[in-house]
């Protein structure tokens, strides 16, 4: 796998803080790794209920690692220097077939809702583009090489209408779920991808979109939702605290009960207010990405 230069400025950051501290990851810290859907929010603040919970079960405290660059996360997994991470379908794919010894806990989930969830193709309201066939040429955001929704399966979206990916349209990496839906907004790329969620509600509930300023020309098929996953090197003890954590206490409402959060409402237990908890889940469960990934021969899900 290439790395990036924020991947391998992470991973320095990383390495500068396990030696400061035990020499190793383990002891009385735990690294904790997500690249959030946006890029303008404090994920210090998105993501506290959640650290107090891992804290408050596993009696260690939580370093959070916040990168924008899902190859930082991958790389600090498979060198260890990670010990929990959240993915996306498509990282945590990737860490595996890296190397990365890791084990999946659980995944996301919405309150009665399915497990799974879908990437959207979009164009600004006004526009005439009425399906993916009309990507063609334009000038289309995607999110990141390394993101599920917003690369995997819209490349695979285009390929079935015959658009490379890469060569058929002018693409454009905006870094985030967010950036990708409002440079569709704005009119600085013709069409886009994104995850549902961004789309339905998660912008809209925050005043950055207005409800009908992109519309939706395309749907993927079911995406199998992000995983939080264990580095196997841990101390059985702790993966066993961390599996409950995740299976069992990780909901909103199990949540207000321990005292972590005031109330439902305003407990988070990822960066999207809209999940609710997780569930179980094991490396099969992804395997219609690994599926997606050899029908578009994506070089990223080929082992480094």
């Amino acid at each position: 796998m290439k790395r990036s230069m924020t991947a391998l400025a992470v991973l320095g950051v990383l390495a500068a803080g396990c030696s400061s501290a035990n020499g190793s990851t383990g002891g009385d810290v735990l690294r904790f790794a997500a690249v959030p859907a946006e890029q303008n929010i404090d994920p210090t603040a998105e993501y506290k209920d959640i650290i107090a919970l891992i804290e408050k079960n596993t009696g260690k405290k939580v370093e959070f690692v916040r990168s924008t660059d899902y190859n930082a996360v991958i790389e600090g997994m498979v060198s260890g220097k990670i010990d929990l991470a959240e993915f996306g379908p498509l990282s945590y794919v990737l860490a595996k077939s890296n190397g990365a010894k890791i084990t999946p806990i659980a995944s996301m989930v919405e309150k009665g809702g399915k497990p799974t969830y879908q990437s959207y193709g979009i164009v600004p309201a006004t526009s005439k583009i009425t399906d993916i066939n009309g990507f063609k040429g334009a000038k289309v955001c995607f999110v990141d090489p390394g993101s599920t929704s917003g690369y995997l399966f819209p490349s695979q979206g285009l390929m079935s209408s015959g658009i490379d990916p890469k060569t058929g349209v002018d693409p454009v990496m905006a870094g985030g779920h967010d950036n990708s839906v409002l440079s569709v907004a704005s009119g600085k790329c013709d069409a886009g991808f994104a995850e549902n969620a961004m789309v339905d509600h998660i912008l809209i509930d925050k005043g950055k979109l207005q409800a009908g300023q992109v519309k939706v020309v395309w749907k993927s098929a079911p995406i199998p939702m992000s995983p939080v996953a264990m580095r196997d090197a841990l101390p059985a003890d702790v993966k066993a605290k961390l599996t409950q954590t995740f299976t069992k206490d990780a909901t909103k409402d199990r949540m207000v009960q321990l005292g972590v959060c005031k109330d439902a409402d305003s407990c988070r237990v990822t960066a999207d207010s809209s999940i609710w908890g997780f569930q179980p889940v094991t490396d099969a469960t992804f395997d219609p990405v690994r599926q997606v990934c050899a029908a578009t021969h994506n070089e990223k899900c080929s082992k480094a």
